[in-house]
């Protein structure tokens, strides 16, 4: 009797070790996620600053990335490539955070779903239906949940232009939600949830098996961790960038739009009558070399400060 006793509150006390760690990691991800993309976020705003003025219905110089640059630097100077810089931080910050956080809990509920794969984590080379399904429930959870700091990132890139000036974040959306009522702090969310939740699955996809086929396939003495996390990173997010551009422009202009009554079919086909098709290309390039570089960034220093931070927990 007092064996099994003492058996199951062994039993108990491990069980509760192993659910605070599990919290310790989700803890650790969250900080180490949001840690790495507010950096490469303010390193690569430029790009979206511009991006964004491509894609607005009256961009400069028919959509140019050489007419969108020059008027940002007209305009606005050296500084104006860094307009949204805060909310574009808190953004890619809270959402990565939370997206990096909820992702292994994830991989590890559709793993365990699963009889085709013997492994749990990206270290592993998982089945496509389990990266894909993980990596898009975890976008769409994360990107519904920062919609709101996006339209504000999104109206404050465009600045002047638009004729609107916001002093900040919060005043941002206090603002657009008085004047325009909580539906305009969720405008575009359907196309940015149909451009991030493919994204997302594609990117981890291809991100695990390039890795895992660069660490089979390499030395190791020749090239270093760091090196395989950057080169998946950013050769993944240029694919997912490609193929899921479209939805991106589409979800700008709702959201430079200040009226409700702009739906998803109808700026289709405002942007294909007016521009053709290419018009849903607009701004390809440099949001290209801005996801290449930051997933490249982001992955590198998530995967840096992961093993950091599982070294002290």
């Amino acid at each position: 009797m007092a064996v099994t006793a003492a058996a199951e509150v062994e039993r108990s006390a491990t069980g509760e070790r192993k659910q605070i760690w599990k919290w310790q990691r989700s803890i650790g991800s969250f900080a180490a996620g949001s840690g790495a993309g507010m950096v490469s976020s303010a390193i690569l705003q430029p790009f979206e600053v511009v991006k964004t003025h491509m894609q607005a219905r009256d961009g400069p110089s028919n959509h140019t990335l050489r007419g969108a640059f020059k008027v940002v630097l007209e305009r606005d100077g050296i500084a104006g490539f860094w307009r949204g810089t805060g909310p574009a931080c808190v953004r890619v910050g809270l959402g990565a955070g939370l997206y990096f956080a909820l992702l292994g809990p994830v991989l590890s509920s559709l793993q365990s779903l699963s009889t085709k794969s013997s492994g749990s984590t990206l270290h592993d080379k998982l089945p496509m239906a389990i990266t894909m399904s993980a990596g898009s429930l975890t976008r769409l959870l994360a990107s519904a949940m920062t919609c709101p700091i996006t339209v504000v990132k999104t109206r404050m890139e465009y600045g002047a232009a638009s004729g609107l000036k916001y002093r900040g974040t919060a005043s941002a959306l206090l603002s657009i939600k008085r004047s325009e009522g909580l539906a305009g702090l969720y405008s575009g969310m359907v196309p940015t949830l149909l451009r991030d939740a493919p994204y997302s699955g594609l990117y981890l996809t291809l991100y695990n098996r390039i890795r895992y086929h660069l660490k089979v396939n390499l030395d190791p003495h020749s090239r270093s961790q760091t090196y395989i996390n950057f080169v998946s990173g950013a050769l993944s997010g240029s694919i997912a960038t490609l193929v899921t551009h479209p939805p991106d422009v589409v979800r700008t202009r709702m959201q430079l739009e200040r009226t409700n009554n702009t739906g998803i079919m109808s700026t289709v086909r405002q942007i294909v009558q007016v521009e053709g098709m290419q018009g849903l290309l607009v701004g390809v390039l440099p949001r290209l070399g801005r996801r290449g570089f930051q997933q490249a960034l982001s992955w590198t220093i998530f995967e840096e400060l992961t093993s950091w931070v599982n070294q002290k927990l």
